[in-house]
């Protein structure tokens, strides 16, 4: 007799084990992807969307009114984010080579101001790329991109 209710315990201990695991998976998959994260997310930009946009485009039915704004922010954009991720590199190499070399603490500070303030340039950039999509797009074309940009991630 006992040994039929230590079965039953460990039967109902099992399923409430079970439950709880199932309910912390959903809790999981239905949190932000802040758990996302790895040593690649050093280099990997905060928010990248244009990629995305431009290889589902066609799954996205955008209208010709969205394609031009979206080319014309595109074409707008383009030059400045080009120009500070290569001052971004070029800083990084900078800082580099003045931490290797024993450059005077007064210099390395000044490579590191700049290039924070380049690297806080760049994010300005994507979050306002960022929010020219969302407001270009459906709601149902943003969540689209959206989850696939999260689903792209490290």
């Amino acid at each position: 007799m006992n040994v039929i209710k230590t079965v039953r315990a460990g039967r109902h201990a099992s399923r409430a084990l079970i439950a709880a695991l199932l309910l912390a998976a959903g809790a999981m998959a239905s949190a932000p992807a802040l758990a996302r994260s790895s040593v690649v997310d050093e280099s990997t930009p905060i928010v990248e969307l244009m990629p995305l946009l431009l290889k589902h485009e066609a799954q996205l039915g955008l209208t010709d009114a969205q394609r031009q704004a979206l080319e014309q922010f595109r074409k707008d954009a383009m030059p400045r984010r080009v120009a500070l991720t290569q001052r971004i590199r070029e800083l990084r190499g900078q800082l580099r080579m003045a931490i290797l070399e024993a450059a005077p603490p007064a210099r390395r500070d000044e490579l590191r101001q700049q290039l924070v303030q380049a690297e806080q340039e760049h994010l300005q950039a994507r979050e306002r790329c960022a929010d020219f999509v969302r407001s270009t797009l459906t709601p149902e074309q943003f969540a689209r991109v959206r989850q696939w940009y999260l689903d792209s991630l490290p």
